[in-house]
């Protein structure tokens, strides 16, 4: 069995010369503005999901990890976790199991299909949330990428200690 390679931006060890400078024009690449970010798109469904894309940019603004090119998957966060809380709001005090009588005149106890709604929205959020940086996963990988660029840039000002 072959040895597994990192990629260059999650390796660890020593780089050389070339491969920081690989690494900065990589990462050069795919950096994006931010100013499209600064107002909520329209298609938002509703206030709430406008709420909370003004939250979640103030707090990505933090970060150097998203940019113009994320504002979809942003607001595909931000009007699911609208509809989740619309589900959640409505199924709030409702039976989770309901009866439904069957043609047969028998009756049958079934999921409250507002559940089947909330569950849909919350995957929805955690599929969105990892591809924007809101997930402690998706935070920790760009952290071990930025530590690692540090390092380089210190080995780069003042040689390997």
């Amino acid at each position: 069995m072959g040895r597994y390679k990192k990629p260059l931006y999650m390796q660890t060890g020593h780089l050389t010369k070339f491969q920081k400078e690989q690494k900065k024009q990589e990462e050069d690449c795919v950096k994006v503005g931010k100013d499209m970010l600064l107002i909520p798109p329209k298609f938002l469904a509703d206030k709430k999901a406008k709420d909370e894309y003004k939250r979640i940019t103030a707090e990505l603004d933090k970060t150097d990890m998203v940019g113009n090119l994320d504002i979809n998957n942003i607001a595909g966060y931000c009007n699911a976790y609208s509809f989740y809380l619309k589900a959640t709001k409505e199924l709030k005090g409702k039976p989770l199991t309901e009866k439904r009588k069957q043609k047969d005149g028998s009756e049958i106890t079934v999921e409250n299909p507002l559940i089947n709604i909330q569950r849909k929205y919350a995957d929805e959020m955690r599929k969105f949330a990892g591809m924007c940086g809101l997930t402690i996963d998706s935070r920790l990988k760009q952290a071990v990428v930025k530590v690692n660029k540090d390092d380089a840039e210190l080995e780069r000002k003042f040689g390997a200690l």
